[in-house]
């Protein structure tokens, strides 16, 4: 029954135009169609249960205002515990340091030691033994800055990892207060408090209205003098008019079959034109309305 409604409205306006134009010798490119707007559907980027919609149908909203808030506190929980691990992290790094730092001052003393001992047995003042005992002691002190230092490149490894899992679960709690990037009226809202939702389920339908856009169909001979930026007067049933301006011209008919021969046939041919109507408000989607394309 809408349907049917907006179709008699459209045959009234087209009934009404084709009379005032009917004394005019050279008659513009006209036609009707609904008015429609740039949808956009907002989606859950978190899986959780929505504890909260900040949004009704029929509300107009801005960027960055948040529609929903989905639970958080299994993320926070994971966020805690991967902050704390980073913490035991850090811990083992500082003491992989400290053995680090205690390797090299056994290496630098076993280093001089060996020097000294390398001159006494020049000299016959100190045994082999004792030269071979402090190299052994000089090799042990190398392995274990050796050791240290892949003990701290091991827990560095870790405390990437573990950073990347904070930014990962924080970012994941950004996503649990789900906003709009764009302005618009929100058309239908598909969820309800307390619904549990996953990854990319649509929460809610968004329409820009602060301009709107109808196609109208144009045979061959009308549209051929369609150019893109051109000027249409835009009617409603309730006689308010519009200027809007084409954007887009179809590339080939439609409604017709492909393999249309005949000059005849081509003439009924009908082509697709968008035009963008600035919108005070009171353009809504699917009104019917007839258009005119301004020529010069």
């Amino acid at each position: 029954m809408f349907r049917l409604a907006q179709l008699l409205s459209i045959v009234t306006l087209a009934f009404a135009y084709a009379t005032s134009c009917s004394d005019t010798t050279a008659a513009s490119a006209a036609g009707s169609g609904f008015i429609e707007a740039d949808e956009i559907t907002i989606s859950a980027e978190a899986a959780g249960r929505i504890e909260a919609l900040r949004v009704d149908e029929g509300v107009v909203i801005a960027p960055g205002d948040t529609v929903a808030v989905i639970d958080s506190s299994r993320l926070v929980l994971a966020l805690e515990a991967a902050r704390a691990n980073r913490g035991v992290a850090m811990a083992n790094r500082r003491a992989a340091v400290v053995q680090r730092d205690q390797a090299r001052t056994a290496l630098d003393y076993a280093a001089s030691e060996l020097d000294r001992i390398e001159r006494l047995v020049a000299t016959n003042t100190a045994t082999d033994q004792r030269r071979d005992q402090i190299r052994f002691d000089h090799a042990s002190a190398r392995l274990s800055v050796d050791a240290a230092e892949v003990q701290i490149a091991t827990v560095d490894a870790q405390l990437g990892q573990i950073d990347a899992e904070i930014r990962r679960l924080e970012r994941d709690l950004s996503d649990v207060v789900p906003t709009t990037l764009r302005a618009g009226t929100v058309l239908e809202v598909y969820v309800e408090a307390g619904e549990l939702v996953a990854r990319g389920a649509p929460l809610l339908r968004l329409a820009s209205l602060d301009s709107v856009w109808v196609n109208v169909y144009l045979n061959a001979p009308a549209f051929a003098s369609v150019r893109l930026g051109q000027n249409a007067t835009v009617s409603t049933e309730t006689g308010e008019s519009y200027i809007g301006t084409v954007v887009r011209t179809a590339d080939e008919a439609e409604f017709t079959p492909k393999n249309v021969q005949t000059a005849e046939s081509r003439a009924d041919l009908v082509f697709a034109v968008k035009v963008v109507i600035p919108n005070d408000g009171r353009l809504k989607i699917g009104m019917p309305v007839f258009v005119i394309l301004d020529q010069d």
